[in-house]
């Protein structure tokens, strides 16, 4: 019995000694610290005086949405602060931040036990108001007479320093009335009713974004500087855009007051700029559409023994400027009609690009706009060119007005075109100031009367067809242009004149679309599409054509 014992008190003495020893190894994690789920990201923007930090990179979402373990509370530290939120949150906005110096910041999350996770670190320095004192803009230019100025900044006011977002302005006129205003976008305004030779405030309030290090920080700021100026006298001089249009409107002094009599103004269609009739204090009439007062310019090709000279004359409603009026030049007009200053514009519809900003003033009777007929004749004599000027193979034979042409009831403008040359072409040009007013005129028509078929035996087939090209100027006159090469064509084969046309008047629609937006002005109208053929001078191949016209419809 006792020989029994012995291995049972052994046995008894092992458990115990097992069992000391697992709890020894539970015990090296007795005081170890629990740690609730941290925050996956830190990032931080800059503000004024603030920064914006995000913690998720799940974005901006609600406290409801995170989801961190047994997290509970949010901790921010920094200096000798500690902002305690009761909830988890993707992003923080840390203000009062008043120094220029680094910030260092801690962010962690803590649970029901107060036991803090790992923390989230970031170094951040804020815009402060010593950074904003030293914050500038760019002067601006002003423009004066005796009683209105225009105050901009052509170039923009955004800078390697700051984005700007848009600016009001106050000022005192000599009424002592306060005059406000505000500009979301352009930096430009004008003051008026002032007085001459007298100092004006205008305090302007910038709307800007401050940068650091050429990136913009989170906050728009209000910068107010004041721009002093003294008002011209009646009698100062001022530089005109436009010298040679305002002396043919009559103006002799170049001064307010040698202008004050002056209540119209008539401009060409091919005026580069309008900011001339910022001067006029009086003016209450602009004509836009050239009146009686110009002519259009010309030009005179001048080649291969040939000379022909286009333009002269009044103006047709199928021509535009060249390229619209910059709106830097339009602005005076804007001003005009924003301070209601100009009783009447009188317009010809899609001529200068002034379109948009005179469509406002239109239903007022402010702006008058010429109602152009739908469709116009072009001229023949005045914007013809010889094709021989381009090429000795363009030549063609033409007698305007053709009198031995075949009758028709309603003719205008009859031309006898005979092909003498291979590549012979008829080309209709503008001055160099102008191109087709497509947006108004959308086709070239005309009628052709061709000859017989047996006109057209070989090798002379390709005869029966014309071939439209669109340009802005021929090859040898690229000076003709200072928009380059907006070069397009048809295939002749889209405008051969069906057997059952012949030998008599034909209409044929040129559709002018693809030349909306560029700078044509150039129509060539060759006969027979250039064909790789001998040509025999003496075949004949004699075409009329009556009514080129541009149509809208």
């Amino acid at each position: 019995m006792q020989n029994k014992l012995i291995p049972l008190f052994a046995f008894i003495a092992l458990a115990i000694s097992s069992c000391s020893k697992m709890y020894d190894n539970i015990q090296q994690y007795a005081d170890e610290q629990v740690y609730p789920a941290k925050y996956d990201t830190i990032i931080g923007f800059i503000g004024y005086e603030r920064v914006e930090i995000e913690l998720m990179k799940a974005g901006r979402i609600s406290s409801s949405q995170i989801k961190l373990g047994k997290a509970k509370k949010t901790i921010i530290e920094y200096d000798d602060q500690k902002i305690i939120i009761d909830s988890l949150v993707s992003w923080v906005n840390i203000t009062g931040l008043t120094q220029p110096k680094l910030y260092r910041i801690q962010i962690y999350t803590i649970d029901e036990f107060d036991n803090k996770s790992v923390p989230q670190e970031i170094a951040l320095i804020p815009y402060t108001q010593t950074d904003f004192q030293s914050l500038a803009v760019s002067s601006p230019k002003i423009m004066a007479s005796p009683t209105a100025a225009v105050i901009e900044w052509p170039n923009g006011l955004s800078s390697t320093l700051l984005d700007y977002t848009g600016l009001s302005y106050e000022y005192t006129d000599k009424d002592n009335e306060v005059r406000k205003g505000t500009r979301e976008e352009s930096p430009r305004f004008v003051i008026a009713n002032l007085t001459p030779s007298q100092e004006v405030t205008v305090n302007v309030t910038y709307k800007v974004i401050p940068k650091i290090n050429s990136s913009p920080i989170i906050d728009t700021l209000d910068l107010t500087v004041p721009i002093t100026l003294v008002m011209p006298t009646e009698t100062t001089p001022f530089s005109p855009a436009e010298r040679a249009i305002l002396e043919a409107n009559g103006v002799t002094e170049f001064t307010s007051a040698g202008v004050s009599g002056i209540t119209k103004l008539t401009y060409p269609v091919h005026a580069n700029s309008l900011q001339d009739i910022f001067y006029f204090a009086n003016l209450k009439e602009l004509d836009l559409t050239g009146g009686t007062l110009f002519t259009l310019p010309t030009l005179t090709y001048d080649r291969n023994g040939a000379q022909s000279t286009v333009g002269g004359g009044s103006y047709a409603p199928y021509l535009a400027k060249v390229s619209d009026i910059a709106s830097s030049d339009m602005q005076a007009l804007k001003d005009l009609l924003e301070l209601g200053l100009l009783d009447k514009v009188k317009y010809t519809p899609n001529s200068m690009g002034l379109d948009e900003i005179l469509a406002p003033y239109v239903q007022n009777g402010v702006v008058e706009l010429v109602e152009t007929p739908d469709e116009a004749l072009i001229d023949p004599v005045r914007f013809s060119v010889n094709g021989l000027v381009q090429d000795g193979q363009w030549k063609t034979d033409i007698t305007y007005p053709a009198a031995d042409a075949p009758s028709s009831s309603g003719l205008q403008n009859i031309i006898k075109a005979v092909v003498a040359a291979k590549n012979a072409t008829m080309v209709f040009a503008l001055p160099k100031e102008y191109r087709f007013n497509v947006k108004e005129y959308k086709y070239v028509k005309f009628k052709v009367y061709a000859p017989a078929k047996s006109t057209f035996t070989s090798p002379y087939e390709p005869y029966q067809r014309l071939w439209p090209r669109i340009m802005n100027y021929m090859w040898s006159f690229s000076g003709n242009s200072d928009f380059g090469q907006e070069y397009w064509d048809y295939s002749a084969d889209n405008f051969k004149i069906a057997d059952a046309d012949l030998q008599k008047w034909t209409d044929v629609t040129i559709d002018l679309s693809p030349a909306d937006g560029k700078h044509n002005r150039v129509i060539l109208l060759n006969i027979g599409g250039e064909p790789n053929i001998t040509f025999d001078a003496g075949s004949n191949i004699t075409y009329y054509f009556s009514d080129f016209r541009f149509s809208k419809e």
